[in-house]
C-alpha cells in the first residue's frame, strides 16, 4: 500500500510525493517508507493507493489450505481408530498400568475402510457399545 500527498514547496506550489507504508500502527497513525521532502504541518490532501492483488495466487492458496485442512480432517478423524487403504486397522488399547499400546489388525476383505466399518470395529472393542 502506498500514500498520494500534495507537499508544498518553497515556491508555494504543490507537488505530489508518494510513500510506501510499511505497517499500521494505530488507526490513526502509520510507519511510511521515507520521509517527505518538506514537513506536512497543515492539513494536507492526500490519496491512499491499494496494492494491487494477484487474484490467481489468492484463489490457488485458498484451494491449497483447503485441501490441506480437509486431509488432516480425514486423518485425525476417527480418533483412538484409524483405518488405511490395505484394510488394516490401528487403534489403542489400554494396558493394565493405564498407558496405551498400539495395536494394527488386518481385516477381512481388506481395501479402504469407511467410517462405518471403523465403527463396527469400535463397538467390538470398547464398553461403550451403544455408540
Amino acid at each position: 500500500d502506498a500514500i498520494l500527498a500534495g507537499v508544498s514547496t518553497a515556491n508555494n506550489k504543490t507537488r505530489e510525493e508518494m510513500r510506501v507504508i510499511t505497517m499500521v500502527l494505530s488507526p490513526i497513525s502509520i510507519s511510511l517508507s521515507s520521509a517527505f521532502s518538506n514537513d506536512l504541518k497543515n492539513p494536507t490532501p492526500f490519496t491512499f493507493i491499494n496494492k494491487p492483488r494477484d487474484i490467481h495466487k489468492e484463489h490457488a492458496t485458498k484451494a491449497q489450505m483447503a485441501k490441506e485442512e480437509q486431509e488432516a480432517i480425514e486423518s485425525q478423524a476417527m480418533g483412538t481408530y484409524r483405518g488405511n487403504a490395505r484394510g488394516e486397522v490401528v487403534y489403542r488399547e489400554k494396558t493394565e498400568h493405564g498407558g496405551y499400546r498400539i495395536r494394527r489388525e488386518r481385516l477381512e476383505g481388506g481395501g479402504d475402510l469407511d467410517r462405518s466399518d471403523l465403527l463396527n470395529v469400535r463397538a467390538k472393542k470398547k464398553s461403550d457399545r451403544y455408540c
